[in-house]
């Protein structure tokens, strides 16, 4: 009796733990599928929300995965008033572990802002539920769009040319924008919201480094519709640009170079192996980061708020100034009868008496003050619409970053810190971080043409316009 009692405990245990040992393999495993939704354009896979607009011409794949295999999904689909019209099922027999599957399209077109939801139904293989295996529901609301937003020029300055600048501004009539980007071909401009919903306005950049320019607006929706447009500028290959030779002598490599690298504080002047490094190392690397904190710094602004138009002065930093040094200036320096390195000079140098009073005449948010490595003690004013000026080599700062400033505030005086031979002040002009022809923002005829002019056509077009702001395009 005890040894068909112990043998029965024992079959019994033997059941128990096989049945559990079955239970939780993969012959019953209790995980559902995983469900995604991907919009797929130009072989890229954008994953969608569960709200979403959609273009039925554009392809959305769902992709199913599970460890026991995909059995069958079904699809089912019906308008907000009850209309089905997609109903589906497939079963799949390979026992994949993951499925890919085109949602499939209503048979019927349905106008734009017809709304469809979506239900996705995926059974795997498991023996789970009672043989019935595990099911994985995705839902999706989608709103159908198959128009491209529409885009149309306001106003622009008749020309660009080559290193300078030219204002845009335009209007955009779409439901659901996703993105809005202006080029000049090479770099993207961010576009500011103008004094009313739907309307926008740009300052662009033509930099001397680029040697076209090809403006588009591009704008896309959500449904991933995209409208690109041609910006109507007369392209000015006109202006030209030096090329110097510079000699680079034992005096500056043993003494300025030296001061520079002792100023930056990271490496010791005797740490180069020889002296075309030791060159490099400020004229390159150094100018490099200078030239990178610039751009970002001048680049953090805000880009969100709605603007208005502005009246900007001619920039005139120093009075009875002479330029000493060439915007757009390319420069290749020579150690013997070798080029060792070049750099491009990025703003304007003009001079007038030791320490002049440096005078803003715009007003504007003082976005730096600091040292900086190959430019010195320099300031950045931010004066709207991506447009900053920049002042280099100061002897002394009269701001603080934050500060708010009006036309005619004194910034700071001139000096020769950083790379600088003698007083004098380094003026740049940036555009969302690029350097632009200084002369142009210099001329009060060229700003009154370009800019204010072109801010005025459109402040008139706009707020005679008499529409009622209507973004929606159906």
């Amino acid at each position: 009796m005890k040894f068909k009692s112990l043998f029965r405990l024992v079959v019994l245990v033997g059941v128990l733990a096989g049945g559990y040992m079955v239970y939780t393999s993969d012959f019953f495993e209790s995980d559902p599928p995983s469900l995604d939704a991907y919009m797929v354009l130009d072989n890229k896979f954008i994953k969608i929300d569960e709200q979403a607009y959609w273009n039925p011409d554009k392809k959305i794949e769902i992709a199913a995965k599970d460890a026991s295999g995909i059995k069958s999904y079904q699809v089912s689909a019906k308008t907000s008033d009850g209309i089905l019209v997609v109903d589906k099922e497939v079963t799949v027999l390979q026992k994949p572990k993951e499925k890919i599957f085109v949602l499939p399209a209503p048979e019927v077109k349905l106008p734009d802002g017809t709304k469809i939801h979506y239900q996705i139904t995926v059974t795997d293989w498991s023996n789970s539920h009672f043989f019935s295996g595990n099911k994985a529901v995705k839902n999706l609301d989608l709103t159908v769009d198959t128009q491209a937003p529409f885009v149309s020029v306001i106003a622009n300055s008749y020309k660009i040319s080559y290193g300078g600048s030219a204002l845009l501004i335009f209007r955009v009539i779409d439901n659901s924008i996703e993105s809005i980007s202006v080029s000049n071909g090479v770099n993207e401009f961010k576009v500011f919201p103008f004094m009313k919903p739907s309307y926008y306005a740009v300052i662009l950049a033509w930099p001397v480094q680029n040697t076209f320019f090809n403006g588009t607006i591009t704008v896309l929706d959500k449904a991933y519709n995209k409208k690109r447009v041609s910006i109507p500028l007369i392209k000015d290959l006109s202006p030209k640009y030096r090329y110097s030779n510079i000699k680079v002598k034992d005096n500056f490599l043993n003494g300025k170079l030296n001061e520079l690298i002792d100023t930056v504080g990271e490496r010791a002047p005797d740490s180069f192996s020889n002296s075309k490094d030791k060159f490099n190392y400020i004229n390159e690397t150094i100018r490099g980061r200078d030239e990178a904190l610039i751009s970002k710094v001048s680049n953090d602004v805000d880009y969100t708020s709605m603007t208005h138009p502005i009246v900007l002065n001619a920039f005139l930093p120093l009075k009875g100034s002479v330029v000493v040094g060439s915007f757009g200036d390319h420069r290749s320096y020579y150690l013997g009868k070798k080029v060792i390195s070049k750099s491009l000079h990025l703003g304007l140098d003009i001079a007038s008496i030791k320490n002049a009073p440096i005078i803003s005449t715009n007003s504007g948010k003082v976005l730096l003050t600091e040292l900086l490595g190959v430019y010195g003690n320099t300031t950045i004013i931010y004066h709207g619409f991506g447009l900053s000026s920049l002042y280099s080599h100061m002897s002394k700062f009269l701001l603080k970053p934050g500060e708010n400033i009006a036309s005619g505030t004194t910034i700071g005086l001139t000096g020769q810190t950083g790379w600088a031979f003698g007083d004098h002040l380094h003026l740049g002009l940036l555009v969302q971080g690029n350097p632009v022809r200084d002369i142009e923002w210099m001329d009060s005829k060229w700003i009154k043409a370009n800019i204010t002019d072109v801010f005025m056509k459109a402040k008139n077009i706009i707020e005679g316009s008499g529409d009622k702001n209507k973004t929606e395009k159906y």
